[in-house]
């Protein structure tokens, strides 16, 4: 299996979004699907219903920034929970992200 890192950001993400570690490995070690967001600059690993923002360093150390829902489905019920943690995203902010995220698949 593939060593990599996690940004305190992904890791509260991670806490957030209530991953396991399994989906998590899965996501970054094993992608279905792999692309690059100039938005994110980072690699996006999306399997399942988790996308790992990915970043490689010169040395080859991969370190993940962040995670997203990488289905629709999985922003809604996310903006379902509300306000939490200093975050908040209205039924728009959910339409902006995914076809954000579709336009950067696209190109």
């Amino acid at each position: 299996m593939s060593a990599f890192e996690m940004t305190k950001h992904a890791i509260d993400r991670a806490l957030d979004m209530a991953l396991d570690g399994a989906e998590i490995r899965e996501a970054v070690t094993r992608p279905r699907d792999t692309f690059w967001s100039d938005r994110t600059q980072s690699w996006h690993r999306t399997r399942g219903r988790l996308t790992a923002c990915v970043v490689v360093a010169a040395d080859g150390v991969e370190t993940v920034r962040t995670f997203l829902w990488s289905k629709p489905s999985g922003w809604v019920a996310d903006a379902e929970l509300g306000e939490y943690g200093g975050r908040s995203m209205g039924s728009n902010g959910v339409r902006a992200v995914v076809k954000a995220r579709r336009r950067a698949r696209d190109q």
